[in-house]
């Protein structure tokens, strides 16, 4: 009789040997039966007979890839926030793995990974362009203050994706291939503020203009955040958001402070209106040849149905207008692999254009009542808080008097939040960086509660595969 030795050692033996033999029957094809160029992305080198166009060209680039991982980013933590479910009847691992089978990396809940450093490998071209052209000194500024920002963005849905796994940081420009050792979530979230401090120093550097397009429709995409003193104050509202995070998530007393100083940098406006509620930028769909549509869109996707809890949980005003505007009920019902039932889906993007918004002025004043209330201001939290819900929820009247602590408050804001931000990726953060994750139902038999996503199993395999333990990859088997 013959036996297999299925040993973790012996897997990884077996994995190496495996790709070993894929990179063999690859590199056995010449140059002249496999030279395919890639047209879609641009490269140093390319862009060098044109400079100015090589920039607008990889610029394009950068924003299309942030746009095209939005949809999945949104989807995934509304899924394991409890938002929603992903009834695809024809695949049950929609339900299974995020709800069950998500420590398994070959889930379908692995995703937020790889385009994430496709882009990061963007913007490191973009930044080596901008370095060899002829740009004048204050666009080559506003051109690395862009590159920076989103730079930080990217690793900030990183680690909100991979929690205490951390993330690898680094590019090789000249070497894509190469492998970067994990850092810890603490050192990932102590880089994005990093760079995005020197990516506001760039863009508040003298005379620092923005010479190429941004991604702008009308009023959506970044308009109004095209110069690098308007796309300086987005910088910002990522930077309050990033040391909010690191406030409440790493206990790190010192970014309260700063956060509120990045808030006061940012866009923010005194008065909260029903005019300025979404301003800030966004991702932008169009119908237009060769454009793409919002993947979050009713029509596009049939199968997102609503968690409801929202409809029952004690703290959500069920007249609130962002419940009844947001959610379509009366829906077939549907469930999958044991499920509890949803009646209900979405309507937050109700048109196939609609844009998905980065950070907008509903999240700034909602960053401004949690930072009052944990420095000190609990009377101009609930102030806030109110103001939001008035605004924002059609409130007749206050619907906060006063707190008797900010633990109170903290559950009233993260109410406020679910229905101001939902489907906008961060009821799942937001329950994990206050601890709060085992409130969350359950929604099943056998289901549990993620608290982060695993690696995917091509991850771990390369980095098997290099054979440096120094490279290995938190969690994987």
């Amino acid at each position: 009789m013959t036996t297999t030795n299925s040993t973790p050692t012996a897997r990884r033996r077996m994995a190496r040997a495996a790709l070993a033999a894929a990179l063999v029957l690859v590199g056995a094809c010449s140059a002249d039966e496999l030279n395919l160029p890639n047209v879609n992305s641009v490269t140093p080198a390319g862009a060098a007979s044109n400079p100015r166009q090589g920039i607008q060209l990889s610029a394009n680039g950068i924003f299309a890839q942030l746009r095209a991982s939005a949809g999945a980013y949104n989807r995934d933590l509304a899924l394991f926030g409890r938002e929603a479910w992903y009834f695809q009847l024809q695949d049950s691992r929609w339900t299974t793995g995020y709800f069950r089978d998500f420590n398994d990396n070959t889930s379908f809940a692995t995703g937020n990974w790889g385009g994430r450093f496709a882009n990061l490998r963007n913007l490191a071209s973009f930044q080596s362009t901008v370095d060899q052209s002829s740009l004048t000194p204050a666009q080559r500024a506003g051109a690395t203050g862009v590159r920076q920002t989103i730079e930080a963005l990217e690793y900030l849905y990183l680690v909100n994706t991979r929690d205490s796994l951390g993330a690898p940081i680094g590019v090789n420009i000249n070497d894509f291939a190469q492998l970067f050792p994990f850092v810890s979530r603490d050192s990932v979230f102590g880089y994005v503020a990093a760079t995005l401090d020197a990516g506001y120093a760039s863009l508040t550097s003298p005379g620092a203009e923005i010479s190429f397009a941004l991604p702008v429709s009308g009023s959506a995409g970044f308009a109004g955040f095209t110069t690098a003193a308007t796309f300086a104050q987005f910088n910002r509202a990522l930077k309050a958001r990033v040391e909010v995070y690191r406030a409440t998530l790493l206990g790190r007393t010192a970014s309260w402070a700063a956060a509120n100083t990045a808030l006061g940098q940012s866009y923010i406006q005194g008065t909260l209106t029903a005019g300025n509620l979404n301003v800030g930028p966004s991702h932008i769909y169009s119908a237009a040849a060769g454009d793409v549509l919002n993947p979050m869109a009713t029509t596009f996707a049939p199968d997102l149905y609503a968690n409801m809890t929202i409809f029952t949980d004690a703290g959500i005003p069920q007249t609130d207008t962002r419940i009844t505007s947001k959610l379509l009920v009366g829906q077939a019902s549907r469930s999958q692999a044991g499920s509890d039932a949803s009646t209900a889906r979405f309507s937050v993007y109700s048109a196939n254009v609609s844009p998905i918004s980065i950070v907008d002025h509903e999240e700034l004043w909602l960053l401004q009542a949690e930072i009052q209330a944990n420095t000190g201001n609990l009377a101009g939290a609930t102030t806030t808080l109110n103001t939001i819900a008035t605004v924002a929820g059609g409130q007749v009247g206050n619907r906060y008097t006063t707190f008797a602590n900010v633990a109170d408050f903290t559950t009233a804001l993260l109410n406020e939040r679910r229905m101001s931000l939902l489907l906008e990726g961060h009821r799942w953060i937001d329950l994990r960086r206050y601890n709060r994750l085992g409130t969350l139902p359950l929604g099943g038999t056998g289901f549990v509660v993620a608290r982060r996503q695993v690696l995917p199993q091509l991850e771990c395999q390369a980095r098997d595969l290099s054979g440096n333990a120094a490279l290995d990859g938190p969690g994987c088997p």
